[in-house]
């Protein structure tokens, strides 16, 4: 076997390993884009003309099964509704779980006992049912197994213990490399701050949602927070509240309380308003008025 004849074997098993390597790198950088363009987060794609607003599911499904729990969130994935919305409080022994819980962490009227969840651990919290249907409460573990490469999650954090709590939400998040899947709200705007921090330091970056129930000093919003996004009980968004956000590089997210009487009359208002993200106790009846009216709007932009 001559040298020319295995410099030239050579140089071609070298060509192939460059070509494996390319093709690899390519199908890697393929997966990804898809993947980003699956989980789209609250504040991007509001300019374009192809944006809908999202239906994002508040505590599950609730008209079918009872709030924050696992089988509530299943209901969600089953009706192929883009968004949903739960609430974290960390026990005692330091477990993110999830929970309404009012403002202080109140099982009464959620499950079968009447502390609060962050005075207890895990292994108490783990043994009490709901009220109704008799499940279990979830973690916020549970929760990101169960929706991986499935949901875009909107986790409001109702523990007000910003320096305790907002570490182990990056612990989780960065363990389960949930990024692309999940944006932060909370009433408690410390976490905003952290958030910041945060993303001063790592690549893959977070969003916050400030949320508010009544607009501060008649009727303000503070709409300088760029690249967040704006959580208001839907009685206070409007069309102009909508444009200067959105003018300010904001989405705007309507929340609606349980106690609220959801139709398609406010639907579509808050769709006209320019609404990036409704959260709602109707999520199956509002993702159907939603694909209707956009389905409409193309037959009449065709006529």
């Amino acid at each position: 076997m001559s040298l020319k004849y295995l410099v030239k074997n050579q140089k071609s098993l070298f060509k192939r390993l460059i070509a494996l390597l390319l093709y690899i790198f390519l199908l890697f950088v393929i997966k990804k884009i898809k993947s980003n363009n699956q989980f789209k987060r609250h504040s991007q794609d509001i300019f374009s003309r192809s944006h809908k607003t999202f239906i994002e599911a508040h505590r599950g499904v609730v008209k079918e099964v009872f709030q924050n729990t696992l089988e509530s969130f299943r209901k969600v994935l089953k009706y192929n509704i883009e968004s949903l919305e739960t609430d974290t409080w960390l026990s005692k022994d330091k477990v993110l779980i999830l929970l309404h819980g009012s403002q202080y962490s109140h099982l009464k009227g959620y499950y079968n006992y009447w502390g609060k969840a962050t005075d207890l651990t895990w292994n108490q919290l783990s043994k009490y049912r709901t009220i109704r249907g008799k499940l279990k409460m979830p973690r916020l573990s549970d929760l990101f197994k169960l929706a991986k490469d499935k949901i875009f999650i909107n986790l409001e954090i109702k523990d007000p213990r910003v320096n305790l709590v907002f570490p182990k939400i990056i612990e989780l998040i960065e363990k389960c490399n949930f990024f692309d899947q999940i944006a932060l709200s909370s009433f408690h705007y410390g976490y905003y701050y952290k958030i910041q921090e945060y993303n001063k330091k790592k690549f893959k970056k977070l969003t916050f949602g400030f949320l508010y129930f009544k607009p501060r000093k008649k009727r303000y919003f503070n709409f300088y927070h760029r690249g967040n996004s704006l959580n208001i009980y839907w009685r206070y968004v409007s069309k102009r509240v909508c444009d200067k956000a959105h003018k300010n590089g904001m989405a705007v997210m309507a929340w609606f309380l349980l106690s609220d009487k959801e139709n398609n009359y406010i639907y579509k208002k808050l769709i006209e308003n320019g609404v990036d993200v409704i959260c709602c106790n109707d999520p199956v009846k509002a993702k159907e008025f939603r694909d209707n009216y956009y389905n409409k709007k193309k037959l009449v932009k065709k006529i």
